[in-house]
């Protein structure tokens, strides 16, 4: 356990972190390993397979209309899938700015910026009300 909730034995704060996770994730060879491993194009750097977001999109009965909420959704893996999969509308909440430009550059390039809003912000302060979402997903959130 550390002994400074949010940072790191080594000092680096959490949100640094993923910071520097993000940016690693664009690199061709982490790219290469996503696509083989997890199947995606994302800039991920989770856990989460296709197969898996695809049955939660399932479970979750996802269709358009709705809205999502991807809590700690860094480059926007699997909530912006889900959206583009059901048809819905998704909100990525992370606090990681490049997580959440990364994110936005990837919804605007399939064309979902009318219904994909990614927003800097924690988990602990989340930026909307009690019921205003329709599903949650939360895949390889660290909190």
């Amino acid at each position: 356990m550390w002994e400074t909730p949010g940072v790191a034995p080594s000092g680096i704060v959490d949100v640094e972190r993923f910071a520097l996770r993000y940016s690693m994730s664009r690199k061709a060879a982490m790219q290469a390993v996503e696509h083989e491993v997890l199947g995606s194009d994302y800039q991920a750097n989770g856990y989460t397979t296709v197969a898996q977001a695809i049955e939660l999109g399932e479970r979750l009965q996802l269709r358009a209309g709705q809205l999502l909420l991807d809590a700690g959704s860094g480059c926007g893996w699997p909530g912006l899938f889900l959206a583009a999969r059901h048809g819905c509308a998704v909100l990525g909440v992370d606090p990681v700015a490049g997580g959440v430009a990364t994110a936005s550059r990837r919804a605007r390039a399939d064309g979902m910026a009318d219904r994909a809003w990614n927003v800097l912000a924690s988990a602990d302060a989340f930026p909307i009300r009690s019921g205003a979402v329709d599903a949650v997903v939360h895949t390889d959130l660290m909190c």
